[in-house]
């Protein structure tokens, strides 16, 4: 069979008509679309595989996830705050505003998320690492403390209604939903933490006038997962901190520390 190179423009190089891939196709499995994409998706899959693990871990510890609660309650008694079952019970008053709180919370959580990033990944490649970076952090520092500190949400407590299950829709009987959910993850609580990543990243990275929208994001998130008893005001206190220390360390590692001054 014939060579396909052969003498072009004063060199050796492919005949006109030899076959190869087309340009658009290298440029795009070389580019974001490539390499980079597998990695990205590799690193969800750890992240996944990261969080199914920690629901094995917290699993045996059911004694310590309840007793931890009534430790939680002591703290916000304290503090002021404890007072996540008497907002609850106003609320049950106004269905409409419970079964729309419990659609955001299990609908959007997630949807919100990705869709940030993806549009992020696509729009603002420079932006997506560093913002990629926080969520990482701010995720392993949570799977962390969740194996380390099991916490029954207030869903699971005397006195607390479990709106999600009573009024739809449901998800932790679900099969795909409970194996992997770890339902002792209340400290802290990743749906704020993560709410608050998608609203600090739209403000800070999106060009549009209309961007301080976002922050009714991590607002409802807040009330949704408070009503719904899923988390304590403390669980939202820890996550809030958590993004703060993880967005304080990257301004700081991408500035690097300021330079001494010279002695007088």
């Amino acid at each position: 069979m014939a060579s396909p190179v052969g003498w072009v423009g004063g060199q050796y190089g492919p005949e006109v008509g030899a076959s190869r891939p087309p340009e658009r196709l290298q440029q795009w499995w070389h580019g974001r679309f490539g390499y980079r994409m597998i990695a990205e998706v590799a690193l969800c899959f750890v992240l996944l595989s990261l969080y199914r693990y920690t629901r094995f871990l917290a699993r045996e510890h059911t004694g310590a996830a309840f007793d931890n609660a009534h430790d939680v309650l002591g703290v916000e008694q304290q503090l002021g705050i404890a007072n996540e079952r008497t907002l609850q019970l106003a609320a049950l008053d106004h269905l409409w505003l419970i079964k729309g709180l419990n659609r955001y919370y299990v609908s959007v959580h997630f949807p919100a998320t990705i869709g940030f990033l993806v549009f992020l990944y696509l729009r603002r490649p420079d932006a997506y690492q560093g913002v990629r970076r926080l969520f990482v952090a701010v995720t392993a520092t949570a799977l962390a403390i969740h194996v380390l500190f099991p916490l029954a949400p207030p869903r699971m407590l005397p006195g607390y209604v479990d709106t999600v299950a009573r009024f739809g829709p449901a998800i932790y009987q679900r099969s795909d939903v409970s194996s992997t959910a770890n339902q002792f993850a209340a400290m802290p609580s990743l749906h704020f933490g993560w709410a608050v990543l998608v609203a600090y990243g739209v403000v800070r990275h999106s060009r549009s006038r209309w961007r301080g929208i976002v922050i009714a994001h991590p607002v409802l998130i807040l009330v949704a997962i408070v009503l719904t008893a899923n988390h304590y005001w403390l669980d939202a206190i820890v996550a809030g901190a958590l993004v703060a220390g993880a967005v304080g360390a990257s301004q700081l590692l991408a500035t690097g520390p300021s330079p001494a001054r010279p002695p007088a």
